[in-house]
């Protein structure tokens, strides 16, 4: 049995944040979204209003429930902006993920830079010619005298142009075995790296992505993260706490499209009438309403049996899943719902159902997730 219930202290962090996100991501969301531009003093302040220090403390590990608490974070930025979610978000699991698994001086290094500032890290596994199959990436790192030389190049890295460092992840093997990656940590400036073009988005505007290109690029060994071959392993003990977030900033998306929509309806006149009296209208929120609800208890189902030590991997296919196919439907209905408007500029709700679309893509698109669910149930039968 999970107790679905926040801690008086997750409370507090919740209420906090989300005058946080009312002040400072609400307002310029939109105003990123068409030029195209990162905010990253909202990141900066974030970190520097706290807000980050539930999720490190002094010895690198996590505070428990660390994904639980994570993910009312996402929700709760999804709810201003996917991006900036992302940007953040991202950023402080790749960082903790680093400090967990590198040794020093690199993670000592790391430590002295988050002191000082936000760190902006990017991860860098997609191939254009590999798409989901990762045992068929090409970039690949050799052994040298001093640790490992990178060649190769990566596509569709979110934040990379804003990142002081990104993950690798490069071929250290033959074939297509499961031992044949290991990860790395590559600073941005090292000789050999360039940030190639950026890539047009549908949605996600202020975010950056980017493609990256390895040109004999010296690594240290202390900069191999994990032992080598364990790539793939890392990914997939990685990817489930990942993906629950995710699917908690695509919950926060619907609930901002929801309460968009009831805005417009209570003030909105039709008929003679409020837009809210109409029947069809508030029977198309209360789906609205079921739809959220049921992809939060995933979300939360996931995160607690994360933070419990428990596996997940099924728990995260399926939020992920259900909460990008729900943050389209809400998204969609409410486009519908405020009519030309919708469609338009004019309203938050254009920039919202755009966003959706990358919360049901990143991560693994539906056929993945659908192919991790069955083999579960395989294994260790249904609920």
């Amino acid at each position: 049995m999970f107790a679905f219930t926040t801690s008086p202290e997750q409370q507090k962090y919740v209420t906090a944040l989300r005058a946080f996100v009312a002040q400072e991501i609400t307002p310029i969301a939109l105003e990123h979204d068409r030029l195209g531009t990162t905010p990253l003093h909202v990141y900066a302040k974030f970190c520097g209003e706290g807000f980050s220090e539930p999720f490190f403390r002094g010895d690198d590990a996590p505070r428990p429930p660390y994904l639980v608490t994570f993910c009312l974070a996402g929700e709760e930025l999804g709810y201003g902006c996917a991006a900036t979610a992302s940007l953040i978000t991202l950023s402080i699991f790749l960082n903790r993920l680093v400090l967990t698994l590198v040794g020093d001086p690199t993670r000592s290094e790391l430590r002295r830079c988050l002191a000082a500032k936000p760190v902006v890290t990017s991860f860098a596994a997609s191939e254009r010619r590999a798409g989901s199959d990762l045992l068929s990436l090409e970039t690949h790192a050799e052994r040298c005298t001093t640790g490992y030389v990178l060649n190769g190049q990566k596509d569709y890295s979110s934040n990379l142009r804003h990142a002081t460092r990104v993950i690798v992840v490069a071929r250290t093997g033959e074939g297509r075995s499961s031992d044949a990656m290991t990860w790395f940590l590559v600073p941005t400036d090292s000789p050999g790296v360039r940030i190639g073009e950026r890539w047009p988005t549908l949605g996600l505007r202020s975010m950056d992505l980017s493609s990256l290109e390895l040109s004999d690029v010296v690594v240290p060994q202390s900069q191999r993260i994990g032992d080598e071959g364990r790539g793939l392993r890392l990914m997939n003990d990685s990817l489930s706490q990942s993906r629950t977030t995710i699917a908690a900033i695509a919950v926060g998306v619907a609930r901002r499209a929801r309460d968009e929509v009831l805005a417009f309806g209570a003030k909105r006149v039709l008929y003679g009438d409020k837009l809210h009296k109409l029947q069809d209208y508030r029977f198309k929120i209360a789906e609205m309403e079921m739809d959220i609800a049921a992809a939060r208890a995933l979300v939360y189902l996931s995160a607690l049996k994360y933070d419990q030590g428990a596996d997940h991997t099924k728990e995260a296919s399926i939020a992920k899943l259900y909460a990008g196919q729900m943050v389209m439907r809400v998204t969609e209905a409410a486009s519908l719902m405020l009519g030309s408007v919708g469609y338009t500029g004019q309203s938050v709700i254009e920039k919202l159902f755009r966003d959706a679309r990358h919360t049901a893509i990143v991560e693994g698109t539906e056929p993945t997730h659908k192919e991790i669910v069955f083999a579960s149930l395989l294994r260790k039968g249904g609920y």
